[in-house]
């Protein structure tokens, strides 16, 4: 039996662990999609101690997810202030971490036939140094599923495990749902999942008309022939020559043949140039000499 201030003491720490865990555990929390809880629930650990109260919490997926679509799962375990509390037995420094194993059963068609186990583990560092005695921050946990069809499935927690130190070390509680105990439950919270085929909206659908593409058609180039030139020469044959005078002369003002040629004309004009030359040359003699 445990004395009234140890009571007063195991409860204040309970509270003290409560807020910080609950500050890491919404801190590191996605953004809620489909959600539960939280929900009292009783368990019964290897401690030999009466059913401890705990509330949980699950979280799904925002969207509905699509056959073969991975689906995660959120499990959030919180000690509640009422004790008693899952403690440490002795002191865990800085340097040590704190272990959780845990039990989620999937079942629905889109899963299995038959219920499936999910075993998901995670750790946490501790805050401050916790002596024995102080409360046990739980961290939370996360597994993934992947429906393979099309309708609902739900997923609800089972047992779980935490280990102190490292996650080989002995079990420090193993605790299993317990039968219904005022004032938590034996009934866990139970997620629903619905997985759809994905709709193709208007918007994703193609309604352009396609182009038709044009044909090509080869063209077969031809190599040039060369090209010979021929010169001719034209010779105006006897038949095409005129053969025949005009009548009359050109209408010059005389006859064609008539009158003394022009060269008469011009033997008489050089004769008498050269004869006044002489003469003048013999006048020139002639005159008398003045004394």
């Amino acid at each position: 039996m445990l004395k009234s201030q140890a009571r007063r003491r195991i409860a204040t720490k309970a509270a003290v662990a409560g807020v910080i865990s609950a500050g890491v555990i919404f801190g590191a929390m996605p953004a809620l999609g489909a959600l539960v809880g939280p929900s009292p629930v009783s368990y019964t650990c290897n401690d030999g101690t009466a059913p401890y109260n705990f509330n949980l919490t699950l979280t799904g997926p925002v969207a509905t997810p699509s056959p073969n679509q991975a689906v995660t799962v959120t499990w959030v375990i919180s000690q509640v202030i009422a004790t008693p509390a899952v403690t440490a037995s002795a002191s865990v420094p800085l340097a040590s971490y704190i272990y959780v194993e845990g039990n989620l059963v999937a079942s629905g068609t889109p899963v299995a036939v038959a219920p499936i186990t999910l075993k998901p583990i995670a750790s946490q560092v501790p805050l401050t140094t916790l002596e024995g005695g102080d409360p046990l921050p739980i961290p939370t946990m996360t597994a993934t599923v992947t429906p393979t069809a099309t309708g609902s499935f739900t997923v609800k927690p089972d047992q779980f495990i935490i280990r102190v130190g490292s996650s080989t070390a002995p079990a420090a509680y193993t605790c299993t749902i317990a039968p219904s105990a005022s004032p938590s439950t034996a009934t866990p919270p139970a997620l629903a999942v619905a997985v759809a085929s994905p709709s193709v909206s208007a918007t994703d659908m193609d309604t352009s008309t396609p182009t038709p593409t044009p044909t090509l058609t080869p063209t077969t180039s031809k190599t040039p022939k060369p090209t010979h030139t021929v010169y001719e020469t034209v010779t105006n044959k006897p038949s095409q020559q005129v053969t025949k005078k005009p009548g009359g002369g050109a209408a010059t003002g005389g006859g064609g043949d008539a009158g003394p040629d022009g060269r008469t004309f011009v033997l008489v004009g050089t004769v008498l140039v050269f004869g006044a030359g002489v003469g003048g040359l013999m006048m020139r003699r002639r005159r008398p000499n003045r004394g």
